[in-house]
């Protein structure tokens, strides 16, 4: 069925974006009793100048941040928010709202926040896609709010590995609901699902593209991870070296700590132990090892905490010959608490919906000298934060950065750094 109420056409000035990465858009109706009914309404696309749906049809004055967008669809497509953003203002927007999220939610009046890190290249570096298929099997992605494919043969935040894939896709009726691609940089392999034809392995043969069934392998800073389709792994690469680099000098240097007006690195204890004896550190959350290698190359002993059985596959094949880790399988809340020996760091990387309690309840009782927190949703980690650093007052926040991982995106990563009371030591 189809609405066939007529439309109305307001003008309206645009006011700020959303968490969502969303403009919003005040609209004043005459309510039942004929008094004023203000309406806030959530805008795809818009800009400020400096549910009922919204779409721009025409722009009277378009903002001096705004840019052509790089996608044909983009405001129809529910994959970016922020192509008509400049760079540098998603940067300093996604800093604003750390920020705001720290100050309301982490009653930080004054957070150590550091400045955005840009990533080097904000287009073509999503090296895991989703494609839906429509009922003419044809791969694309959703459109906003709806369950409509938008076909694509090219998307412009996708590696150029799975641009070069997907046209090929497009040549043929693929079966719903989804085609899953994830590609490797360094290898120029791609994990497809599902299953392809000879003749599709053959096509992307020809591009240079190995196409792989069970797993695929994948470097970062110099080191190789073997990946399985369902495992988690960071989606941009370049960007994940940068945060795989935070978290070891989260570890092993001083951290970076905001002053006034510009940024420095600040004098902070390193992480030790008061006898001198080698670290011991867990990697909570590990994925398929990507830090608890890292880390296992500085550490004395480090433990690994994992409750998916893919990643765990992939974590002990990627930790096969390194001797000083030790790898649980189980959930992160079940595990810590019972944990009897003394931790002197933990990095931690939980999924968006950020600690479960049990978790932080464990590290207020058995305090470790220095957490490295890996957030994806600034909203959690500062509700964490709170916990750890006002309720229980046991750790003293050193540093928030948040990371580029998702440019295009409302998506924000962050690294926060704690240390913990001298009280509590």
């Amino acid at each position: 069925m189809h609405d066939e109420r007529p439309f109305t056409y307001y003008t309206v000035t645009l006011g700020a974006l959303t968490r969502e990465g969303l403009a919003t858009a005040e609209i004043s109706e005459p309510g039942p009793d004929g008094a004023p009914r203000v309406t806030v309404l959530q805008v795809p696309a818009g800009l400020p100048p400096f549910p009922r749906r919204v779409m721009i049809t025409e722009i009277h004055q378009p903002s001096p941040r705004r840019v052509e967008a790089r996608c044909p669809v983009f405001g129809s497509c529910g994959g970016c928010q922020l192509q008509h953003l400049q760079y540098a203002d998603q940067l300093a927007w996604k800093r604003e709202i750390v920020e705001r999220l720290l100050r309301e939610i982490g009653h930080f009046e004054q957070a150590p926040l550091l400045a955005t890190v840009s990533c080097d290249d904000p287009w073509q570096y999503r090296n895991h896609m989703r494609f839906s298929v429509n009922r003419a099997g044809q791969p694309g992605l959703t459109a906003r709010g709806t369950h409509r494919v938008l076909p694509l043969t090219a998307c412009p935040i996708a590696h150029p590995l799975i641009n070069l894939a997907l046209p090929i896709f497009s040549q043929q009726k693929n079966p719903p609901p989804q085609v899953l691609v994830r590609c490797a940089t360094a290898t120029r392999q791609m994990l497809i699902q599902p299953r392809q034809s000879a003749e599709v392995v053959a096509q992307l043969a020809e591009k240079g593209i190995e196409v792989r069934d069970e797993t695929m392998d994948e470097q970062l800073c110099a080191e190789t991870f073997r990946i399985r389709p369902s495992s988690f792994f960071q989606t941009n690469t370049a960007q994940a070296e940068k945060m795989a680099q935070m978290v070891l000098d989260g570890f092993f240097s001083a951290p970076q700590v905001p002053e006034p007006a510009r940024v420095s690195s600040a004098q902070a204890s390193p992480v030790s132990t008061s006898s001198g004896h080698p670290l011991t550190v867990l990697d909570a959350y590990c994925g398929v090892g990507t830090f608890a290698l890292m880390l296992a190359r500085r550490a004395g002993r480090v433990i690994a905490i994992e409750e998916s059985a893919s990643s765990i596959k992939d974590a002990r094949w990627n930790l096969r010959e390194v001797e000083n880790v030790e790898i649980m399988q189980g959930k992160v809340e079940d595990l810590l608490p019972t944990l009897a020996e003394r931790l002197d760091g933990l990095v931690i990387d939980p999924p968006r919906a950020g600690c479960q309690r049990a978790v932080l309840d464990a590290l207020a009782r058995n305090p470790v000298k220095r957490i490295v927190y890996v957030s994806c949703d600034p909203s959690t980690l500062a509700r964490d934060l709170d916990i750890l650093c006002h309720e229980y007052a046991t750790y003293r926040l050193c540093s928030v950065q948040p990371l580029d991982m998702f440019p295009q995106t409302a998506h924000i990563e962050s690294v926060a750094i704690l240390e913990l009371h001298q009280e509590h030591e």
